[in-house]
Formats: C-alpha cells, structure tokens, sequence
C-alpha cells in the first residue's frame, strides 16, 4: 500500500511541476521529454511498451501496431511511471498482460499502472467529473474521452473512486480471468478461473448469442451462487453492461 501511495504521489508531483491543470494542457509526450525521455514508436514483437534508462534518460518505444489512443496514452504513462519510480533498474518490457492484469502483477507493475492512472486522471479532476451523476456506461464513455483514456481505464479508476458500488470483470474466451469491485460493492467473492455464469449477459454472448448494447437486470445469485448474503435474498438484482475489449475478451461492468 506504502508504494502504491508513494507512485500516486509521484504522479501529482509530476502534474505539478510542468504546470499541469487539465487534459490538453501538456501532451504526454511533453511530460516525457521534460524528465529525459524521448519517445519512439516502431513495431515492436511480443510487447507494447518497452523502456530502457539510465538515472539521468530513457528511450521508450510504444507499439506501432496499438491504434487506440486511450491505449497508447496509458501504455505511455505506465512507462513514463517505471522512469520515474525505478530508474536503477534499466530495463522494463510490458505485454497485453502486464497491462490489463492491473492488480495481479508484482509490486513495480503495480506501481506503474498507479502512477499511470493518477497521471492521465488525477484524483480530484476525475472526481470533479462525475460527482452527482448516476453511474452508466454513457458516464465512463465520457469520462474516457474527455481524459483520452480507454473505456477499461475510466471503468477501473470509477471503480476505485467512484460513488457507487461496482465491479468490473475480464473475461477471456468465456473464462473469468480477473475482478475488481468498489469497497461498498456488496458480493466481492468471484473465483478466478471460472467459466463465465450461463444466465447472464455475459454468458449469452459466450454462448454465440448478440451481445447486448444496453444495461441488463440479472440476478445477483447467478453471478454469485456461493454468496451467503443471497442465500436468504435470492431475488436481488444488478445492472449488467459488457463490451469487448479483443475477439475473445469481455469486459463486464456489474452494479446495484
């Protein structure tokens, strides 16, 4: 935890050394250079981000391949994040799953994508952006553009300071692969490694059907059959609302 708030502190005090106040105002590319970075982008094999320094500079190369700009920025940022925090170390190479594995990866990634997220969207603006509105999905699509970040990252950083209860899951080939749910959230047990529940969203667009574009009521127990707190409740309800994020991978986002 001690790091995590050391790299979002990090992250603030870069912001407030260049002057920075809202989106726009500095490119990304700008902060780089401003602490010895230059930035290259070319193809690159096996990874989309790669950066190697020395106390004083660096030279990160992005992935020419990456076409989303939500994406490019938080790959960017997160290697922006290894230059400021482990500069002694040289050498970091991050793959689609050091960068969408947000909080199962060991402790400089982790520190990484924090520093990431507080610097493409700090805390108090993020905040700022969404206060008294009711959460959906139109929300996190405005809050990922005007940030010009990926609607996974505006989804993940609601979900660690946002109003509501929430939680958001990856899933891969029908497979649940990773979670994360808002503190308030009310069912938090989902085991990593499951096939995708039938009687859901979720399940149907594994199970070949159209995926929906509108958020869903589904029965809380079917997206948590193990959950004590449902044994006496059954006919609790969530909102559901999914959308790819690759040919076989599924975001879902759940909330009461």
């Amino acid at each position: 935890m001690a790091q995590i708030i050391r790299a979002v502190q990090a992250a603030q005090d870069l912001l407030n050394d260049i002057g920075w106040g809202r989106p726009g105002d500095v490119s990304l590319d700008e902060i780089a250079s401003s602490i010895g970075a230059i930035v290259e982008v070319e193809a690159l094999e096996g990874c989309e981000g790669r950066i190697i320094m020395s106390k004083t500079s660096a030279i990160i190369k992005l992935n020419a391949s990456i076409t989303h700009r939500g994406k490019l920025n938080f790959v960017l940022a997160h290697e922006i994040g290894h230059f400021v925090l482990h500069r002694g170390l040289k050498l970091f190479v991050d793959n689609s799953m050091t960068l969408s594995e947000w909080h199962t990866k060991g402790a400089h990634e982790q520190e990484a994508n924090a520093f990431a997220e507080e610097l493409l969207m700090p805390n108090a603006l993020f905040t700022e952006r969404f206060k008294g509105k009711k959460l959906n999905i139109g929300l996190i699509e405005q809050l990922a553009e005007y940030f010009s970040v990926s609607l996974t990252a505006a989804l993940i950083r609601y979900c660690r300071i946002g109003h509501f209860p929430i939680m958001v899951i990856f899933i891969d080939d029908g497979v649940i692969k990773w979670k994360m749910n808002s503190k308030d959230f009310s069912f938090p047990y989902l085991p990593y490694g499951t096939r995708v529940p039938a009687w859901t969203v979720a399940g149907d667009f594994f199970s070949g059907k159209p995926l929906e574009n509108k958020p869903v009521q589904v029965d809380a127990i079917e997206w948590f059959p193990d959950d004590f707190k449902l044994r006496d409740n059954a006919k609790r309800k969530l909102w559901e609302q999914c959308f790819r994020v690759s040919q076989k991978g599924l975001m879902v986002c759940l909330w009461s």
